[in-house]
């Protein structure tokens, strides 16, 4: 049995001998970005000799077999089986060009990524049995990619100049080039040397040049906007990218510039998250971004021996603190932003490995075999601490994000098992990173459902980030539970800001004032105050908006719900029932003068469409209090 060593080497000098030659790997002295040369030097020096991605290469099998020998190796290798009979998924022109054509993306990448999963599929099955069988379909799979036009996802190459030939990176071609350099790197010479040779050359023209062409400032790449963002992309496509240097360039000194460029990337990530670490993305792309930037951090530390370590800036252990603060209840989060979603335990589990005081049984039970390779790679092969008492099971009574504006509060009853809620409330402003107009929304939960508030995001199209973003009743804050005022919704920009008046925390109850006039472009607008406060002992969450004009507008305030309801014939009393029927909620709205009903649902095309019940003031006023009270059924 080869050891691993000798499959790295092997693999490089066959790499080599039949063209193994990165364009870009020359370290031209010319290049416009001046390097910290000590710094690369100390980096390099602490790099393995040869490239290899994170795990171990297939021909350890005393890493892969006990993998293997497992109920999830033995699943993995059963779908490799039932894909390796099928044709390769197809990724048509045709479906590429409906994006630029009338503003479809799910066609194509249904296809996609449906063919990247199977591709990831064959070659995990094949590392875990190393029988051959699987190889002529991984080839199959690497010769259809190869062939593609396009690496980059169709929404994200409006122009076609990928299409067309002109190659840049976005999270799509990131993450494709990092699953082929990992294949390439643990199947080692199984796979043939020509296509080796021209899976190498295509991870090179498509990512690596127009990487190091950016980092280094000798052609710079509109669509290379990420290297200073502050959203997911940047962490995506720097780890998927640096992780796939590591996995196959041979010279080191290239490797480490790569490692250099994308560490002096992580300040402007970093910053796209408050200082109390909260990510206004939401946690779906918490998990997607900061995620990756988790496991850029590990595959780094472990890379250089511990001599780049991106955890040692103590932002970084708030930030992952986020993932259990933005909890209403046990791993359901507020879907704020389009970034809707719960926490992941894999990055719960992988968290574990650099801050062992963090730690919950949904970390310690998360599946090692986990969602993709890239969490894989780095749990399944001896990287977990040995298992510990969970410190982070009992959710406190409350999280507070004060740069946010953001208040989770939380109540479980004694008395009742299962019988738990809770709210989340946030205030914000309307030019947040995946943005919703929704200064003043909240989501009251229970027992693990959202029975009424934020409605969460859409199906993207290509009006989804566009100037007409906000047509969509779902993004603009028709759709959210807060005012319509003079008929206007909520202005857009970070003057639509929210100011917090009061906050009062106490064991009985939590209350919160914001004042968010700012979010409305009304003149008539005086002042618009809202009180959100969550009683744990009466077991109620109000909602209080009171509004002052300078003459009479009109006044109207929603509450949103996907749940479905029944009103009382005679009162402004309602029950929200979830699916099974078996728990409640009831909803009583009073104001200071008398209120119309009116409900319609909201399209939302691809997703369920939520329920909007409006409360309007009956003729105009020029002082205004209206108050929704949550509670449960006595």
């Amino acid at each position: 049995m080869q050891n691993k060593g000798t499959t790295i080497r092997r693999m490089f000098w066959t790499c080599v001998t039949v063209g193994f030659a990165f364009t870009t790997s020359t370290g031209k002295a010319n290049a416009t970005v001046q390097l910290d040369r000590n710094r690369l030097a100390e980096i390099e020096a602490a790099l393995p000799e040869f490239p290899r991605a994170d795990g171990a290469p297939a021909s350890d099998r005393a890493k892969w077999e006990p993998l293997a020998a497992t109920k999830e190796g033995q699943a993995a290798i059963r779908n490799a089986e039932k894909i390796n009979g099928d044709p390769v998924q197809d990724t048509p022109d045709n479906l590429y060009l409906e994006f630029s054509q009338n503003g479809n993306r799910s066609n194509y990448q249904k296809c996609y990524f449906r063919r990247n999963a199977n591709f990831t599929c064959l070659y995990v099955g094949e590392c875990l049995e190393r029988k051959g069988r699987f190889i002529p379909k991984i080839v199959e799979h690497m010769d259809a990619i190869c062939a593609m036009k396009s690496w980059t996802l169709p929404a994200h190459d409006g122009k076609l100049t990928c299409f067309n030939g002109t190659p840049h990176i976005d999270l799509s071609s990131a993450e494709i080039s990092r699953e082929l350099a990992f294949c390439l790197s643990w199947l080692g010479d199984a796979i043939p040397a020509a296509t080796r040779a021209k899976v190498v050359s295509e991870i090179d023209r498509r990512t690596f040049q127009p990487y190091l062409a950016h980092a280094r400032g000798e052609r710079k790449l509109q669509e290379h906007w990420w290297f200073h963002g502050g959203n997911n992309w940047n962490s995506v496509c720097n780890c998927c990218v640096v992780r796939a240097a590591l996995a196959i360039i041979p010279d080191r000194r290239l490797r480490a510039e790569f490692v250099l460029h994308a560490v002096g990337s992580v300040p402007y990530a970093l910053a796209g998250y408050s200082s109390d670490g909260y990510c206004s993305e939401g946690m779906g792309y918490w998990n997607y971004g900061y995620g990756h930037h988790l496991m850029m951090g590990l595959s780094l530390r472990a890379a250089t021996g511990g001599k780049v370590d991106l955890f040692a800036n103590p932002k970084m252990k708030t930030v992952m603190k986020y993932a259990y603060g933005f909890q209403i209840q046990d791993g359901k989060s507020p879907h704020f932003a389009d970034g809707g979603g719960n926490p992941s335990p894999v990055l719960l589990a992988l968290g574990r490995q650099i801050w062992p005081d963090l730690v919950s049984t949904a970390a310690l039970h998360s599946p090692v075999f986990g969602e993709n390779t890239s969490q894989f790679s780095l749990r399944a092969f001896g990287q977990e601490p040995p298992p510990c008492e969970p410190t982070l099971d009992i959710l406190p009574a409350r999280t507070w994000f004060p740069n946010a504006q953001v208040l989770i509060s939380r109540y479980a009853h004694p008395g009742e098992k299962g019988l738990r809620w809770g709210v989340a409330f946030k205030g914000g402003h309307n030019a947040e990173l995946h943005n919703h107009n929704d200064v003043g929304t909240y989501t009251v939960m229970m027992d693990g459902c959202p029975m009424s508030g934020d409605p969460g995001g859409e199906v993207y199209t290509r009006r989804t980030f566009s100037k007409n973003r906000y047509v969509s009743k779902v993004l603009n804050s028709y759709g959210h539970p807060v005012p319509v005022i003079g008929g206007k919704l909520q202005k857009g920009g970070r003057s639509a800001a929210a100011k917090v008046l009061e906050t009062r925390f106490t064991d009985a109850e939590d209350a919160i004032t914001i004042d968010y006039t700012a979010a409305y472009a009304v003149p008539s607008l005086k002042s618009l105050l809202r009180t959100m406060t969550f009683n744990r002992e009466t077991q109620t969450v109000s909602i209080t908006d009171k509004a002052v004009f300078n003459t009479p507008t009109t006044f109207e305030v929603p509450v949103i719900t996907y749940r479905n309801y029944e009103k009382q014939a005679d009162a402004m009393r309602f029950t929200f029932r979830k699916e099974s029927g078996r728990r409640t909620m009831s909803l009583s709205v009073s104001a200071s003068a008398p209120i119309s009903f009116k409900a319609e649902e909201i399209e939302n095309p691809g997703r369920p469409s939520p329920r909007r019940l409006a409360f309007a003031f009956e003729s105009p006023v020029t002082e205004a209090t209206l108050t929704t009270t949550f509670s449960t059924p006595r």
